[in-house]
């Protein structure tokens, strides 16, 4: 009964959490773009089309850290008419409080990894088909993609040097292909569909230069292409199919883990601020502590984003979840 009262002392104030940071980044979006589609003609309703295209990346933020708002400044209400201190002078062990707490928690993850399995990758993709339209009068894919490299088990080594997403298959230029018995492949252009690599060019074996025209198997079971809205290669890429990328670029295993610790970061999240919130007695802290978990969380996912250029293990994605699962179980703990 008493857990069910916390969730209502804490829903009302997500509603809240959640459309401000909606706001904050939706406003910041309007003004690194406003300018540039105002030049272009661009009408409101085009703006608006926009925003809601850009709404589920927004939700992908918005989710997790609104929950870390709710959370503590619902329990700083409760601590500030002192029915926290009640509850625990009545005999509630503060981990029953902290229960419905963690329930919430795992429900916006859920939420936030379907939205990030699906909903933020297809939305982004429309999001850049109306952006190149309005910007430069677009209307197939966009998105070139520069120095690719893949590495195919069994397959050799595949490179391009841009890869230009076309409908149905995707144009290769300047590649370069390594097979598993050593030949080297080269041409200016080919083409990349569900077949493979196909192109009209040259291939090096054992020391002697011949032509080759034909396809090389690696068929095109997912499409690369980068987004304009963020800059990444692996934004617009569906989870499945970006495990696909995965399992022959490196960078893709990266963005994958990456994908999955932002949809766990919520359940993390949202039991550090739980635990923190249940520990405080003085509801002044909990404003503090909000600005300190969005801050740190924020620190360390930049800092793991940066490491992430060196090679490193994509698991290192997982680190901000990590510390801060550390933390809420520690901070749990002392609640006993």
């Amino acid at each position: 009964m008493l857990g069910r009262y916390v969730l209502r002392e804490v829903l009302l104030p997500y509603a809240v959490g959640v459309f401000l940071f909606v706001a904050l980044l939706t406003f910041d979006l309007l003004s690194s773009l406003s300018g540039v589609l105002l030049s272009r003609g661009a009408g409101v309703e085009a703006i608006a089309t926009l925003v809601l295209y850009r709404l589920p990346w927004t939700l992908s933020l918005a989710l997790p850290l609104g929950l870390v708002f709710a959370i503590l400044v619902g329990l700083s209400r409760l601590i500030r008419h002192s029915e926290l201190k009640a509850a625990y002078a009545a005999g509630v062990p503060p981990l029953s409080l902290l229960k419905p707490l963690l329930l919430l928690a795992l429900v916006v993850s859920l939420l936030d990894l379907f939205n990030l399995a699906e909903l933020r990758p297809k939305a982004l993709e429309a999001y850049d088909r109306t952006l190149a339209r309005l910007l430069y009068g677009e209307t197939g894919p966009s998105g070139v993609l520069r120095q690719q490299v893949y590495a195919l088990e069994g397959l050799g080594v595949y490179y391009a040097e841009e890869v230009r997403p076309e409908v149905g298959q995707n144009r290769l230029f300047g590649l370069r292909v390594v097979d598993e018995k050593g030949r080297i492949y080269s041409a200016k252009e080919g083409v990349w569909d569900r077949e493979g690599w196909q192109f009209l060019g040259y291939v090096l074996e054992e020391g002697r230069l011949r032509p080759f025209q034909g396809i090389l198997p690696f068929p095109a079971l997912f499409r690369p292409k980068e987004s304009l809205g963020s800059r990444d290669p692996y934004d617009s890429t569906p989870l499945g199919e970006l495990w696909t990328r995965s399992q022959v670029e490196p960078g893709a295993r990266f963005a994958l883990h990456r994908r999955l610790a932002d949809a766990l970061g919520g359940l993390f999240l949202g039991l550090a601020a739980a635990a923190l919130g249940l520990s405080l007695r003085e509801a002044a802290w909990a404003f503090l502590a909000v600005v300190l978990l969005i801050f740190g969380y924020y620190v360390l996912w930049t800092l793991v984003a940066q490491l992430a250029r060196y090679d490193v293990s994509p698991l290192l994605a997982h680190l901000p979840n990590a510390l801060y699962g550390l933390l809420g179980l520690a901070l749990a703990w002392r609640l006993r």
